[in-house]
């Protein structure tokens, strides 16, 4: 009798769990993300691991948005969400543009604040790691989406988070909560010594997420809601900032990369001024 009971009170349990993800998916989503990314990067801030030691399970943390949105996609609609997500990376015909645009707008906003920051009295910068390694910028990339990032954030922010939210929202204001929710996300990387993120400015970093969170969902919606075209545009973003030096370690300050996120909210903007808010795509009337 007590085993039934016990047994009876882990099921009401399981059950009650999915009733909760089933009434609230995106919610959901958004804090069982958060805690499976918190509990493996505060390991790797706690245990003090270096980056040989420590970036395999920073990885796995990183995993948080692909993972979850899969877990609640198949509690929520079962087999068929977790298929209908998952073919979103197989949507390559997308047209050349919106390749153009998700390889080339990163290192033209780059070199945009470079520039400006040079126009502004700053130094020459140093362009000696692009230079010596341009020729490894098609395997940088490709490693980049599958192991930088992309791959283990983009079926969360955009395949997940972003379907779900337009929902409810337009796509403007969509990307906006995304943009900050992403931001919010990272801060413990903030704390680990070798990450990326240790060496910026935190509210600069915030401010980069909201509106990178906009044009990613421009390329998103434009491209049929391809995640695909999303991990392309998002490694290629990284890649530009570790080869070009806009980033505070590499360039000296902190100008060029202010400049630099000037002009991706100004672009952003234009992009708003000209697809529109509601689905940042020009919509046939």
């Amino acid at each position: 009798m007590i085993w039934f009971t016990s047994k009876n009170k882990k099921v009401g349990k399981e059950t009650n769990l999915k009733t909760l993800i089933k009434l609230n998916p995106i919610m959901s989503f958004f804090v069982l993300t958060f805690a499976f990314t918190w509990l493996w990067w505060g390991l790797v801030f706690v245990l003090n691991l270096s980056m040989a030691a420590g970036y395999i399970p920073f990885l796995i943390g990183a995993s948080g948005p692909t993972v979850m949105a899969f877990v609640v996609s198949a509690i929520n609609g079962g087999r068929q969400d977790v298929k209908a997500l998952w073919e979103r990376i197989t949507y390559w015909r997308v047209g050349i543009v919106w390749y153009l645009a998700a390889l080339f707008i990163p290192a033209l906003i780059v070199l945009g604040g470079i520039g400006l920051n040079m126009f502004f009295g700053g130094a020459l910068p140093d362009f000696k790691v692009l230079s010596a390694q341009w020729f490894l910028i098609p395997i940088a990339l490709i490693i980049g989406m599958l192991l930088g990032g992309p791959l283990e954030e983009e079926f969360g922010w955009r395949g997940f988070a972003i379907v779900k939210l337009q929902q409810k929202y337009n796509a403007f204001t969509a990307s906006i909560i995304v943009g900050i929710i992403w931001g919010v996300w990272h801060l413990p990387a903030f704390l680990i010594p070798w990450s990326t993120q240790h060496s910026l400015p935190v509210f600069l970093f915030l401010l980069h997420d909201i509106a990178l969170a906009v044009l990613f969902t421009w390329i998103f919606n434009n491209t049929g809601g391809s995640v695909l075209m999303s991990m392309l545009a998002h490694a290629a973003f990284n890649l530009t900032i570790t080869i070009l030096p806009v980033l505070p370690a590499t360039a000296g300050s902190q100008l060029p990369l202010t400049y630099a996120i000037a002009l991706l909210y100004g672009l952003a903007l234009i992009v708003l001024v000209i697809f529109g808010p509601r689905t940042l795509t020009r919509e046939v009337k």
